[in-house]
């Protein structure tokens, strides 16, 4: 059974994947703990097995790569708009 359109994967890459994606979950915070959090996460291992991935590990931590990134951006972003707002006196909503 195709997880999408045209990528198949063996039974025990789908192991390695279901592994993976397993470990990964339990690493985010409890509140980021949810269906939308753990499908992302699913969708990114999903790339990183379509070009040949196979280690746990390496999966989990592509996966969480993304994620961390984009906290970091909106961290620096909100840092960054908050230094702006004082500038004016003004704090963010």
């Amino acid at each position: 059974m195709p997880i999408r359109p045209g990528v198949f994967f063996e039974p025990e890459v789908i192991r390695v994947m279901s592994e993976a994606l397993e470990a990964a979950c339990k690493l985010l915070p409890e509140t980021s703990q949810n269906a939308v959090a753990r499908e992302v996460i699913a969708r990114r291992i999903i790339a990183a097995a379509s070009i040949g991935e196979r280690d746990p590990v390496r999966l989990g931590a592509a996966a969480l790569v993304g994620r961390q990134a984009k906290l970091v951006e909106a961290r620096d972003f909100s840092q960054s708009r908050q230094k702006s707002l004082n500038r004016f006196g003004a704090s963010a909503v």
